[in-house]
């Protein structure tokens, strides 16, 4: 057995949205260089073909997860919107802090992994780049990956 996979078994490739979730991965820990290899981008990661259109996800799940500003988003702007000045200044004091950062970019991480399942992503995208997320999405499914496992 080989990587839980019997021997003489073809090893399948990964489903697209795994595949999703593996670059995603990569970027949040700011490895999302090692997809230049194509050596990991083997034939159970993805098609020859597609090599290309995974480096351009990558890269633009890169600058989205790079550019993230919880601050910008729709779910942030309905939190205060018709509050106080006071109670917006408060939320975003709170939101501004490094832990909260943190946590507000691995959660927005997790909602670009599970873009093909989900809409949260959108609502944690400044409005501006929901053409990007509708581009990524694009890309994804244009992917010779399997959809589902």
């Amino acid at each position: 057995m080989i990587h839980g996979v019997p021997i003489g078994v073809p090893r399948l490739m990964l489903t697209k949205p795994e595949l999703c979730r593996m670059i995603v991965g990569l970027v949040e820990v700011n490895d999302a260089d090692l997809l230049d290899q194509d050596t990991i981008l083997s034939a159970d990661v993805c098609t020859h073909g597609d090599r290309t259109a995974v480096r351009g996800i990558r890269d633009l799940m890169h600058r989205l997860y790079l550019d993230f500003d919880y601050l910008a988003s729709p779910r942030f702007l309905a939190e205060t919107d018709g509050k106080s000045s006071s109670f917006s200044g408060m939320l975003s004091k709170r939101y501004s802090d490094p832990v909260q950062r943190t946590e507000s970019r691995h959660a927005y991480a997790v909602a670009l992994a599970n873009i093909l399942d989900d809409n949260d992503a959108y609502t944690l995208t400044k409005t501006a780049e929901h053409d990007s997320l509708d581009r990524l999405r694009e890309l994804l499914n244009g992917l010779e990956n399997p959809g589902n496992g």
